[in-house]
Parts: structure tokens; C-alpha cells; sequence
């Protein structure tokens, strides 16, 4: 009968590990990516190894967001181009060209966020 209690101590151990980390987000697998420094306007990235030009939408997967806040989509711009600049393996990103026009409502326009970067590593 111990043995049946330790077991049941031990089950409910396991059990209540794997509910944490459902509901914390995280895998017991996960890996934590680096953070990405976006850097804007004159900069010198001097030691810097330039991987390639990266953009961030805020319409990556090509679907009307119109309806979006603009500071909501800003930070879908913002968090799209950081995610292209760590598949390429960078942790810098410098960008250089910015489309923010919607911000306004101009009907016919596309309300479209667009941020244009070249991705460096830095470390």
C-alpha cells in the first residue's frame, strides 16, 4: 500500500508540473530566442556582420487590417520585423525605410505598416 501512495504522490507531482507550464506558455523544450536591438537613423554598426535586408508587416499573412488599432499595428510591424531578424540568426536590426502612412484614413488606401531593415550580428 506504500508504494501505491508514493505513486499517487509522485503522478500528482508530474501532473500538476505539466499544468504549470501550460499555463505559464512555456514547453519543457522550449529555447528562449535573443532579443533583437532595433536601432534607427544614423548609426554605426562598425564590427557588425550585415546578414541581409528583413521586413516587418503589419500584414504578414496578407489579410485586410484595416480594422486594427494603428499603435496595434505599429507593434505588428515592429514584432514581425524582429522575428525575420532572428531567423536569419541576427540580434541587430537597422532600419531604413518606414511606410506609417496609415496611420490616416485616406479611403482606397491600404492602412499597411511597413518597416525595411538590413540585420546584422553584433555580438
Amino acid at each position: 500500500m506504500n508504494s501505491s501512495r508514493t505513486m499517487r504522490s509522485a503522478a500528482k507531482q508530474i501532473l500538476s508540473v505539466i499544468i504549470t507550464l501550460g499555463y505559464s506558455g512555456l514547453s519543457p523544450h522550449a529555447v528562449a530566442a535573443k532579443p533583437v536591438i532595433i536601432v534607427v537613423g544614423d548609426q554605426s554598426l562598425d564590427g557588425c556582420e550585415l546578414l541581409g535586408k528583413v521586413k516587418g508587416s503589419s500584414n504578414p499573412d496578407g489579410s485586410a487590417d484595416d480594422n486594427i488599432p494603428y499603435v496595434d499595428r505599429l507593434i505588428k510591424a515592429r514584432n514581425h520585423l524582429k522575428e525575420e531578424t532572428q531567423k536569419l540568426g541576427a540580434d541587430t536590426v537597422h532600419i531604413i525605410n518606414s511606410n506609417t502612412s496609415g496611420r490616416y484614413e485616406v479611403p482606397g488606401i491600404s492602412k499597411e505598416i511597413i518597416h525595411i531593415g538590413n540585420a546584422y550580428r553584433c555580438e
